[in-house]
């Protein structure tokens, strides 16, 4: 084990160094790492997973688990999944290896793990990259390997044959053991199980267990209201330590969310929860409003999202701890008085910057998607604004203007009362054709707009109330990539918009305008 170098912090180095070489001197690292995660996604989300790891585990090659019990475990990768960022370090074929593994969701159920193995000679400037699916509705094709020549799909059945793969799948493997370990009936009975155990024994509780296990009575993954959920032993939550809840916290959390699912059982309306306080509490003094969670037997209330219905296989891992020391109890109101202990861990706000940065990375992610639709790019701008305008007061989805239907209008409060025709089109449409003259579909789109603005000003009877009035319109249109024009278009286009109402852009022109808010702000 002493052999084994820790690679986290060596590849850390790594990138801050890389991302300070490639960075103009008016930008930051966030900036740096926006304007690359435009550019090379893969290689921007791989940095920011480095950086964002805490946790850099530590395996022996002689240690992990073989092929076969790899495959046999790839059901449980879906079911209790590693949590979305994970690394892990180890010797192996005379070399230090660095390996990372992000967790994805499959559009249409279940999970793929992309994982990234890098030596500690090439750094980050070489690496191998692979994905491996955890699917039952979809496991094919299971795993993918990428090289020089592209994706290359590999069957099961011919994992060996590539090494460097097979070894990705162990380290999946050994890391969800350590985070799920098995514990045996002898082993249980022997361990102090802790602060997640109740002082008595839940004689109910371990009745359905033992239903479960038999496969008499049906266990049911579910999100559940937070607010639905009673702990059954209070004095035990009322006592249990703080400075555990913190330790314990970033267990039950992945990614902002919850992760951990507790175990549940209904009685009089109430799910009844005594056997995972450190995940309840956590998800309490954050702030959840709904969590994930196992119901053991039948059970009938509203607002409850099943997932899955199943049996013993559904029943969330034991984790266990240290025991808490007990203190006296007091008359007060227990349910206010959790409430006020769990106070001092509610974390901070997340800051406008971060949220900007987000909106930022899930637009540049959307906007690599193969198989989106315009409806997708519609609704994320309508749940976003900020990336038309950061001075924008209202924004209007599909609002009737005489005659017509625009796709977005965006309100002003200013004094001269503005507003914002938006027109979407396509991001994989040209602007130009070869001739360099805008293509038909743009000229119908900026017409159209102009129509809408004439409707606006002669208060055309089909409008809403609210557009009625002396606004003062302008109109954009917004398709295409800039990657896509060459200099002398943008050009072209950057004269075009210099005189006119109706403005053409295109998305990677709304990512500009986010990003330089962001720099804006990071500057104040």
């Amino acid at each position: 084990m002493s052999s084994v170098v820790p690679m986290l912090g060596i590849l850390q180095k790594l990138v801050w160094r890389k991302l300070s070489a490639e960075g103009d001197e008016h930008l930051n690292g966030g900036a740096t790492m926006r304007s690359l995660y435009k550019a090379q996604r893969f290689v921007a989300e791989l940095y920011a997973g480095l950086l964002a790891s805490r946790v850099d585990t530590i395996l022996e090659e002689k240690k992990l688990p073989n092929i076969e019990e790899c495959l046999a475990s790839i059901e449980a990768l879906e079911r209790n999944p590693l949590k979305s960022l994970s690394f892990a370090s180890l010797f192996w074929n005379g070399q230090d290896l660095g390996i990372h593994i992000a967790r994805h969701e499959l559009k249409g159920g279940g999970l793929f793990y992309e994982v990234t193995l890098m030596n500690r000679e090439d750094g980050i400037d070489r690496m191998i990259r692979a994905e491996i699916r955890a699917a039952r509705t979809q496991p094919e094709p299971f795993a993918s390997i990428f090289s020089t020549n592209g994706w290359s799909q590999v069957p099961r059945e011919q994992l060996s044959s590539i090494p460097e793969l097979a070894l990705m799948i162990q380290v999946i493997v050994a890391l969800h053991q350590w985070r799920y370990p098995k514990i045996s009936i002898v082993d249980l009975e022997k361990s102090d199980l802790g602060s997640n155990t109740p002082r008595s024994e839940n004689r109910e509780l371990v009745k359905l267990c033992a239903l479960a296990m038999q496969g008499k009575i049906p266990c049911t993954r579910v999100t559940v209201p937070l607010d639905a959920i009673v702990p059954k032993d209070m004095p035990h939550a009322l006592n249990y330590p703080i400075e555990d809840i913190r330790r314990l916290r970033d267990a039950h959390i992945d990614g902002g969310q919850a992760s951990s699912a507790l175990l549940l059982y209904q009685r009089g309306g109430k799910f009844i929860m005594d056997d995972d306080y450190s995940a309840f509490l956590s998800y309490k003094s954050l702030g959840f409003k709904r969590v994930p969670a196992v119901v053991i037997g039948r059970f009938h209330a509203p607002g409850i999202e099943v997932l899955e219905t199943g049996g013993r296989e559904l029943i969330p891992p034991i984790l266990v701890e240290r025991r808490p020391h007990p203190v006296p109890s007091t008359p007060e109101d227990d349910a206010r008085r959790l409430e006020w202990k769990l106070q001092v861990l509610k974390p901070s706000r997340p800051t406008a910057i971060q949220n900007l940065s987000k909106i930022y990375f899930e637009f540049c992610h959307l906007l690599e998607r193969r198989r989106k639709l315009e409806v997708d790019l519609h609704q994320f701008l309508v749940r976003h604004p900020v990336m038309l305008d950061a001075h924008a007061a209202q924004v209007h989805s599909e609002v009737r203007v005489g005659r017509y239907r625009a796709d977005l209008v965006l309100r002003y409060e200013q004094s001269d009362k503005r507003v914002l025709l938006v027109e979407l089109e396509r991001d994989d449409d040209r602007i130009f054709k070869k001739n360099n003259r805008l293509v038909d579909k743009v000229a119908h789109a900026t017409q159209q707009i102009e129509d809408w603005i004439t409707q606006i000003r002669g208060n055309a009877p089909e409008m809403p109330a609210w557009l009625k009035g002396e606004y003062l319109p302008a109109g954009l249109v917004v398709i295409g990539r800039s990657t896509h024009l060459t200099n002398e278009q943008k050009e072209t286009l950057f004269n075009i918009n210099s005189n006119r109402l109706v403005k053409i852009i295109t998305y990677d022109d709304l990512l500009e305008r986010l990003n330089r808010l962001i720099v804006s702000m990071e500057r104040t």
